[in-house]
């Protein structure tokens, strides 16, 4: 199985530059993330998808002997559609870069609850409930639930791709930073001092 990060998004809405870049805890989001797949032991190799819009990212996975796959940079779904055509026929488990709560133990929670299910992908939400009480305001909803954007995709499943749903309730995946909001509440966990948000990363 392999792990992609999807590293291609400017983060406009937070103003602060390439948004892989933030820190948090004195680790960029991009090194948490990576770390933390890399650290599960779950995956043959973990590979990034960058775009034009994060140069940097690029430059700093390089650095770091971190696998890149170019993205045009045209949108999150069809730079998802060029990242899964590369790594056919793979099983392939994508996370977006801003999840910086993400940590080794809960990849491998999250890998044990979606390989239950079967099909060609299978995503990873949470209730809207549980992501209204942490502070936050639920951003892509179906019915009840928040897409985490963890999705693990079987290419070796034929037929047409009907997404299938999973619920975690756990702030590590439910807390993706879109937002200044999101931010914060990432920074405010870490100072709290949970387990979780002390994760190094790489």
């Amino acid at each position: 199985m392999i792990a992609a990060v999807m590293c291609g998004g400017a983060g406009s809405r937070l103003g602060a530059g390439e948004k892989p870049m933030l820190e948090l805890a004195g680790k960029r989001y991009v090194e948490r993330v990576i770390g933390a797949l890399v650290k599960s032991g779950r995956f043959e190799k973990v590979v990034a998808a960058v775009s034009p819009k994060t140069p940097l990212t690029r430059k700093l996975l390089a650095a770091k002997g971190v696998e890149i796959i170019d993205t045009p940079g045209a949108g999150y779904p069809q730079d998802l559609s060029l990242l899964l055509a590369k790594l056919v026929p793979e099983k392939v488990l994508v996370v977006p870069a801003d999840v910086p709560l993400l940590t080794p133990a809960v990849v491998r929670d999250v890998l044990d609850l979606l390989e239950k299910e079967s099909g060609p992908a299978v995503s990873l939400a949470a209730e809207k409930s549980f992501v209204e009480k942490l502070g936050l305001t639920p951003s892509v909803l179906v019915g009840n639930l928040c897409h985490s954007g963890i999705t693990l995709f079987d290419s070796q499943v034929s037929g047409p791709v009907e997404e299938r749903y999973v619920v975690m309730n756990r702030a590590e995946t439910a807390v993706n930073v879109n937002t200044k909001r999101e931010k914060e509440l990432a920074e405010s966990l870490v100072k709290r001092g949970d387990d979780f948000a002390k994760y190094p990363g790489l």
